[in-house]
């Protein structure tokens, strides 16, 4: 199994890792990369070095383990942990992967698919530890830098985490709290004078009366491409002026597939009870 860096780094409590280069393995614990064994490590190396010998929990069920001799190209039979060697702590630190036993037992672990929101950094003491003054007297009267740590949440990730989950096979379904616009305005017939004042009179209420609205004005683009377009930008409510429409509106919400011809005042208490 491989290692989780994260749940290393947590289990020893430090505040960043990285890997020990075959000089530092050669030289400063007197082992050989490849074939690094907790067996005896701790006599051989530097007495410098603060080595810290971490087990994953999974090893105490191992018996007669096959592994390095911190010689090159030899290797030990028969490992037993508690025997052999001694961890100076034991965890979980091991990388789960997919189709692995759960710890409890209740069955297999299964992937899915998930997406960044916000994030996390701890700085500890590595900013305050260079800047000046970014430190605070102790209980004790002694001076301490700062341990720092910082987060993020991203607009853009928000929405991607939105439209993950609010969306079918035409595009986005926008939930009224977050989406761009309230209503999406499509007029049709939009050569002919009379609807095209009459979707332009509608576009200018609604405004007045503090409703977001996106008004779809192209010239020569069939009513097809429009309402595609709308399904895919997924405001909560498509209305249409068209011919057919006359003194009423077309509504239509996105997350439904029925359509129905309502008033003016109608539309904007739908709209208003809705948000």
């Amino acid at each position: 199994m491989d290692v989780n860096e994260i749940k290393l780094l947590h289990a020893i409590k430090a505040f960043q890792l990285r890997h020990a280069t075959e000089v530092e393995i050669r030289e400063k614990i007197h082992s050989e990369p490849g074939f690094i064994s907790p067996v005896g490590i701790k006599d051989i190396a530097d007495k410098s070095v603060e080595l810290i010998v971490v087990a994953d929990e999974t090893l105490l069920t191992i018996k007669n383990a096959y592994g390095g001799a911190n010689k090159k190209h030899r290797d030990l039979l028969n490992m037993n942990m508690g025997r052999d060697f001694k961890p100076d702590i034991t965890a979980d630190i091991a990388l789960v992967k997919e189709g692995l036993t759960a710890p409890d037992g209740s069955g297999l672990l299964s992937a899915r698919r998930g997406i960044e929101v916000g994030h996390i950094f701890q700085l500890g003491f590595h900013y305050s530890s260079k800047m000046k003054d970014a430190d605070f007297i102790d209980k004790d009267g002694r001076r301490q830098p700062f341990y720092m740590g910082c987060y993020g949440i991203g607009l853009g990730r928000a929405m991607a985490t939105v439209v993950e989950i609010y969306h079918d096979e035409r595009g986005i379904v926008w939930p009224g709290s977050v989406a761009p616009f309230q209503v999406h305005l499509v007029g049709l017939d939009m050569e002919g004078e009379r609807v095209k004042g009459e979707a332009e009179r509608v576009y200018k209420l609604l405004q007045a009366e503090n409703v977001e609205v996106l008004f779809d004005d192209r010239v020569g683009v069939s009513a097809g491409a429009k309402f595609a377009d709308a399904d895919l930008i997924g405001i909560p409510y498509r209305i249409v002026i068209s011919k057919k429409t006359e003194d009423k509106i077309e509504l239509k919400k996105r997350s439904e597939k029925e359509t129905k011809f309502v008033s003016f005042e109608q539309l904007l208490q739908i709209v208003k009870d809705y948000n």
